[in-house]
């Protein structure tokens, strides 16, 4: 298939007078396309919630959501081949003190290589009816490089209900080794519909963690959610959906390392800011958001959006923009996967594949078939 290239004009900058082109723009190859799963003949009613990290050795590592588990595969000729899948969360039986059970789905898997070189994994533990066991956030660890798992690891429990539950852990570690785990939280709040971003943090490559988490970003009756963290010089930027009015938006909130979210960024904080250049209409839905930071050092964000395509969430797509070095002005805006206005391309990721791409993840129909796990790569071009 032939290469599809998105160019958006850039913007401009005065220098002695003269006015001179800067910044990035991304061409998503269609040609390099290519579904992670189901792959090999197999039977999944539904793969998706995917996300693809490069490590340092060269080494391509995507987990997934695979029918109630979570499941991960590598690449050590650059995405040419996989491994077979290797499932490091088990759906399984909850029971509660009185012997009631529930069957437990695995979602929302977040996967990190820690500088020692420990792979860890974090997932969303969802039951299936209420009232029996909690909503939590599991970790698991691998010290071989993914063939061996241990047993996961519960590091934080929601309420035992869909309305107080918790949601989509995401790993950072910060320069000193500190790890965190930033994650969607519902439970300080039984008696709204309000959710907050909540962090939990370990000095010891996730061993231990800390007793309460806390509270990163919060906006009084509304759903601060899905947070995914990134470092930037001396800052932590956290990308959210924020429903301050109409449907979700991205957002970005912020602190320094040093201050480390000693106070949370509320409502009216300067550091909660409206992520792109120019604002979508209040209709428009732009949730889920994902972040990365560029070789060249601009920060990439993308988001599912039913701009142009309706008032159905379900039939987002995927949508990257591409902000300058810290994290703000977000713009140039570009569609990796070609979806139809009646598929959807939805719970998607962008990491960094190497020094000239990066790579798009995304839950979608596209093609026609049943909702998988795809890839695509996006070529960076400098100005």
């Amino acid at each position: 298939m032939a290469a599809l290239q998105l160019v958006v004009a850039q913007p401009t900058k005065q220098v002695d007078g003269r006015s001179e082109r800067r910044g990035i723009r991304i061409e998503w190859d269609q040609s390099t396309l290519q579904r992670l799963a189901p792959r090999d003949g197999r039977q999944l009613r539904y793969a998706g919630y995917p996300r693809v990290k490069r490590l340092r050795d060269g080494t391509a590592v995507a987990v997934y959501e695979a029918q109630g588990n979570a499941e991960l595969i590598w690449s050590t000729d650059a995405g040419k081949t996989w491994s077979s899948p290797v499932i490091t969360f088990h759906g399984h039986a909850g029971k509660d003190s009185l012997g009631n059970q529930v069957k437990v789905n695995i979602a929302n898997p977040e996967f990190i290589e820690l500088y020692n070189g420990d792979w860890l994994m974090a997932c969303n533990y969802r039951p299936t009816q209420p009232e029996v066991v909690p909503f939590a956030i599991a970790i698991s660890r691998s010290g071989d490089r993914g063939k061996s798992w241990s047993q996961p690891q519960v590091i934080f429990e929601g309420g035992p209900r869909f309305t107080d539950g918790c949601w989509e852990p995401a790993f950072l570690q910060l320069p000193d080794g500190t790890l965190q785990v930033y994650f969607a939280n519902e439970a300080p709040y039984t008696a709204t519909d309000e959710q907050e971003i909540s962090l939990l943090a370990s000095s010891d490559n996730g061993y231990t963690w800390d007793a309460e988490p806390r509270t990163v970003s919060f906006r009084a009756g509304r759903r601060d959610g899905m947070p995914v963290p990134v470092v930037v010089d001396d800052e932590i930027l956290v990308a959210i959906e924020d429903n301050k009015v109409g449907q979700f938006k991205p957002y970005i909130v912020r602190t320094s390392i040093a201050d480390n979210w000693n106070e949370p960024v509320t409502a009216h904080s300067r550091f909660r800011e409206y992520a792109l250049q120019d604002s979508l209409p209040e209709h428009v839905y732009a949730g889920a958001p994902y972040l990365t930071r560029s070789p060249s050092g601009e920060i990439l964000l993308s988001y599912q959006t039913t701009k142009g395509r309706g008032t159905d969430w379900e039939k987002s797509t995927m949508e990257v923009a591409i902000g300058d070095k810290y994290g703000r002005h977000f713009q140039k805006l570009t569609q990796p996967f070609p979806v139809p206005l009646d598929k959807e391309a939805k719970w998607n990721a962008i990491s960094v594949w190497d020094d000239d791409t990066v790579v798009a993840t995304s839950a979608t129909n596209f093609d026609g078939g049943p909702i998988g796990a795809w890839m695509i790569l996006g070529r960076i071009k400098r100005d």
